[in-house]
């Protein structure tokens, strides 16, 4: 289990909940959050979330990502200072109150 404020990611079974709820994400927009997650608190390019989240290697120009993140951004409740924009760089999860491998309730 994975925390990220008041979200809780539970990788056995693919699903993020925020205070008991289920957040119902597609399979790509958890990818993208997980991906984010794991690298929190560092800039993830759009190329570098196409080859997570999308598995696409070669070097593209798409809005694909920035609309999945404004997807994100509304579904998890994610304002611009937890997941910020890097202007021509990519996005960056804050590391503030990031995930912890084991929590404690």
């Amino acid at each position: 289990m994975k925390y990220y404020k008041n979200l809780s990611i539970d990788e056995s079974d693919f699903s993020v909940q925020r205070q008991g709820c289920r957040i119902h994400l597609t399979t790509t927009e958890y990818q993208l959050f997980i991906t984010l997650l794991d690298h929190s608190g560092h800039i993830c390019s759009r190329n570098f979330l196409l080859a997570s989240a999308w598995n696409i290697t070669v070097p593209i120009q798409t809005r694909t990502v920035d609309v999945h993140i404004a997807k994100l951004r509304k579904k998890m409740d994610l304002g611009p200072d937890d997941l910020k924009t890097v202007t021509r760089q990519g996005y960056a999860l804050s590391t503030q109150e990031s995930y912890r491998a084991n929590h404690s309730a």
